[in-house]
């Protein structure tokens, strides 16, 4: 299967409305209600504009199959905040390996970060399985980090430097 990231446009906004709100997908976010479309378009406008957030479009075999970003970015430092969602067609497909490497190429190779990190539910141990078998390491936990539903959840902060997704990239 072809994995290919583009530059996130407004052209995309009726997929990402596809997953936006389907709770099968974003039961791990920190989001709560319902987000409308002009909310939708709003956030997305926002963060185009912003010099801080690099938008990715996936493209698997030329399909709509989600979303991936660094965001966050604080460029004195070289770092960033990673986001990956996939459809739901495309999950449970062990396409995640993938579409991380295509994402962390931008990261390091074509931004030039030095570290990219990012937080996962502490609950959520199948994507934090996912990420150290891409080489993040955990760097922390933070707990009660996000209220949501009257309940509170505790975060796992994992990170992956240049040099280490370096030298993993080689070993392949």
């Amino acid at each position: 299967m072809t994995i290919e990231l583009r530059p996130t446009t407004m052209a995309d906004l009726p997929d990402i409305m596809g997953w936006v709100n389907d709770p099968d997908i974003t039961h791990y976010f920190a989001k709560m209600g319902h987000v409308s479309l002009d909310q939708e378009k709003t956030y997305l406008e926002k963060i185009l504009a912003s010099g801080k957030d690099k938008l990715f479009t996936i493209l698997l075999d030329n399909e709509y199959a989600g979303q991936c970003s660094i965001n966050e970015i604080y460029w004195p430092a070289k770092n960033g905040r990673l986001f990956l969602v996939l459809t739901k067609k495309f999950q449970n497909r062990h396409l995640s390996k993938g579409v991380l490497e295509a994402l962390l190429r931008q990261a390091f190779e074509i931004m030039q970060l030095h570290k990219v990190w990012l937080i996962v539910r502490e609950d959520n141990e199948r994507a934090q399985f996912i990420y150290q078998r891409a080489g993040f390491s955990v760097e922390g936990t933070l707990r009660d980090e996000y209220y949501v539903n009257d309940k509170y959840y505790t975060m796992i902060r994992m990170a992956i430097l240049d040099r280490q997704f370096r030298r993993l990239s080689h070993r392949e």
